[in-house]
Order: C-alpha cells, then structure tokens, then sequence
C-alpha cells in the first residue's frame, strides 16, 4: 500500500498530539495503515505508534488489527457508503471461509460473473488455476487479480468508480446483453430480512440487476454482520436468489426466516474460537490488503 504524498516537518521535537493529528489525517485519506509504515515516517519507536493508536481508537478514529489500523467503519456508515480499502480488510476470515464454499457452486466450462466485492475478491483468487472458466467481472481488483491466470477473463467496461473500484454506467450494463451466463456471483453491501437485498449506489445496483437478469442462477455471498448494515436502495427480493451462502455466525433465528422465505442458505462453518470471539477477523499483512 505505501502512505502517499505526506511531508512531515520537524517529527524530532512533534508533540504527540501533533503526531496524531497527522495520523488521523493519513488514516482518513488512505483508510488503512500499518505500524512499520508510520514508525519510518514519524521517526519514532513502534510502541510510540502503537500508543498513539490506543488514542485515537478510543476517539473513535480507527480500529486497530494486526500489524496496524483501518478507519472506523462509522465514520462513513452515515452516506452508506464504505470504502473498499476498509472493507477488504473486515471479517477477512469469514469472507474467505465463504469463497471457499462459493467455489464448489462452479462447473467445469462455467461461464460465471464475479459482482464488485470483497467476498467475490476472494473467489477470484480461489479460482486463478482453473482453464476451465470464463469469468466476466466489473471488478477491477478481480480483474487485475485474473490478470495472467489460467482462466477466460472478461472486464466490463464503462466508467470506473473509485469508492468500490468497479465499473458502472450504460457501457457497463450494455457488455451483457447478448451474452448467457451460468452463474452470478452477487455482493450486497447491506441485508435486510424484510426489505431484501441492499446497496448503497444506485449506480452499482443497476449494475447488480443487469447481471441477475442475464444469469441462469444467483448465488449471494455474504457475511451476517450485513445485516446490521442495511442500505438506502434495496434492488432484489429474497425470491430472487438462488443460493445464499453466509457463514455460521449467522443467529439461528435468521436462518430459520430465510428458510420460511424458501431461501437456499449454505452455511461456511467457523471455527469454534472465531464463533466465540477468540480471533481477529481483521488483519494488516506486510503484502497486498484484504
């Protein structure tokens, strides 16, 4: 990641305060840091850091995990809009748990549609080795994560939103029209029971439609805190999904809803100290983020 374009003048004699307001400003611009990257640009001790994240966690600022801090989801949950570099980092153990159960839903000579994500993300770096697929994708991580691999790999044009790195407009909504795909693989920033499925551009969520209209099957990949997230757009109905794989931190009485709702739930099982709380599903290596 790298943290980009910050001068710091005099950091020798800066006031803690001073150090942290800078580090405020970084984590809100880049959404994402890590300790050794500050240590270098402050000069100072990684327990120095390490202090002033303490602060300004408790501020509200940020959320530490492992190796450094991503930004306080509230602090953009108001527009219903989270960055992706904040989001590809939280619960990045169930996310992969969940591809993982996503990839068994793929056929040999599948056609398939990975939706803008950071569940689908993961698919895609699950399924690099497979010369048996075409993957079409408005996602330009995913796309430049296939990049070279062993798949068929489609990008869909039009214009490039840079909150979600995905692309949307009538370019991308018109790649689809004369193509037939087998399988889509569906993002959904928030989840209600009642209300159905949740985004929070209605760009993106025509997007979303496009794509479901022109698979034969939908398959919804999601981790249960979405539904603590719900979105301004709802832009498909339970009725309209064919799989629904989650993990098995979902509560049982949501489970027994959405099975009232005759909705297919795949359940990616937890590991026992993740379903008690024991593990970080957040973490900041020294290689790519999420």
């Amino acid at each position: 990641m790298g943290i980009k374009n910050v001068i710091v003048y005099g950091v020798f004699s800066m006031l803690s305060v001073e150090r942290q307001d800078l580090i405020r400003d970084i984590i809100l611009k880049q959404r994402l840091v890590k300790v050794t990257e500050l240590t270098n640009l402050f000069s100072v001790s990684e327990m120095t850091i390490r202090r002033d994240l303490d602060v300004l966690e408790k501020k509200g600022v940020l959320k530490k995990v492992y190796g450094g801090a991503v930004a306080e989801r509230s602090m953009y949950e108001e527009i219903g809009d989270i960055p992706l570099q904040v989001r590809s980092v939280d619960r990045i153990l169930e996310k992969r748990l969940i591809a993982q159960k996503a990839i068994q839903f793929i056929q040999p000579n599948d056609v398939i549609i990975l939706d803008a994500g950071t569940t689908t993300l993961e698919i895609a770096r699950l399924i690099r080795q497979r010369s048996d697929l075409v993957v079409i994708t408005n996602s330009i991580l995913a796309a430049s994560d296939l990049a070279g691999s062993s798949v068929s790999l489609l990008m869909m044009g039009g214009q490039i939103r840079g909150t979600s790195h995905s692309t949307v407009g009538a370019k991308t909504n018109e790649f689809l029209s004369d193509l037939s795909v087998s399988t889509l693989f569906l993002a959904a920033s928030g989840l209600s029971l009642d209300k159905g499925i949740m985004n929070s551009n209605l760009d993106e969520s025509e997007v979303k439609r496009t794509m479901m209209k022109h698979s034969e099957k939908t398959v919804l990949v999601a981790d249960p805190s979405k539904f603590q997230h719900e979105s301004f757009h709802v832009f498909a109905a339970w009725d309209e999904i064919d799989v629904f794989i989650t993990t098995s931190l979902l509560p049982k009485s949501y489970l027994e809803e959405l099975e009232a709702l005759n909705v297919q739930v795949v359940i990616a099982e937890a590991p026992s100290d993740l379903e008690n709380g024991k593990v970080s599903t957040t973490s900041v290596s020294d290689g790519e983020e999420g």
